[in-house]
């Protein structure tokens, strides 16, 4: 029984020393003072809008740089709802480590075609929305150019350059895309020395379809410079005209 007693009483210390040490270490977190900032941008291998240095800018730049602040008044929503805010900022987790610093993980926008019109230019990001373009970077994304309304860019425009990009050698093809008054389409090619002519965006993939078998079967004999235009406007046929 009495061995039962001390086991019981051992066990009660043990727990009691588990719950105070938690408080403990708790309550030593909150009052622990932010030490740093690091920041990590998740996808800067193949984008780089945004550099951790700015980051750290922004924050000084609006007052909310956490070092020196004490960890428990620190407000990790507030870290994020300003980074979400940044144009070229698709996502931003905040964090808190038990050794005093503060992590944040960005996640940049991915533009898929960039648009320059009336003497402006911006990108159309893989959700369909408008970003601004960056003096420091340039993507490596087909380049729209000519008459382009805000609705066309956002959503025609915005669909033909999601297809390029799912399309390995559509992607590596299209360099340039050409809209005129009428909203037909004109593509200037990366390897050939002609002009596609689309014409609408209607059934964009069926015209498509129809050149990819010219160049496979006709231009992979004949040469890839032989032609000045290559028209896809008509049904069941493409119209190539020799320069």
């Amino acid at each position: 029984m009495r061995e039962r007693w001390t086991k019981i009483i051992v066990s009660v210390v043990i727990l009691g020393y588990l719950i105070f040490s938690i408080f403990a270490f708790t309550y030593r977190s909150h009052e622990q003072v932010c030490r740093g900032v690091f920041v990590e941008i998740s996808d800067s291998a193949s984008l780089r809008f945004i550099s951790e240095r700015e980051i750290i800018r922004l924050l000084d730049r609006e007052n909310l740089n956490p070092v020196g602040s004490t960890m428990k008044n620190i407000r990790l929503d507030g870290l994020e709802s300003l980074l979400r805010k940044q144009p070229r900022i698709k996502r931003a987790e905040c964090f808190k480590t038990p050794n005093g610093k503060i992590g944040i993980v960005i996640m940049q926008r991915e533009p898929v075609l960039r648009v320059m019109t009336g003497g402006q230019g911006f990108y159309i990001d893989s959700d369909g929305e408008i970003m601004p373009v960056s003096n420091e970077y340039t993507a490596y994304v087909p380049i729209a150019t000519g008459s382009i309304s805000v609705n066309l860019a956002k959503n025609g425009l915005y669909d033909f350059a999601m297809f390029l990009r799912k399309h390995k050698f559509w992607n590596a093809q299209v360099e340039q895309i050409y809209v005129d008054g009428n909203e037909e389409i004109e593509l200037v090619p990366r390897v050939g020395d002609h002009v596609i002519l689309l014409g609408s965006l209607e059934n964009y993939e069926y015209k498509l379809e129809k050149l990819y078998s010219v160049y496979k079967n006709g231009f992979s004999r004949t040469g890839w410079n032989k032609y000045r235009t290559i028209n896809l406007k008509f049904d069941n046929q493409v119209v190539c005209v020799k320069r």
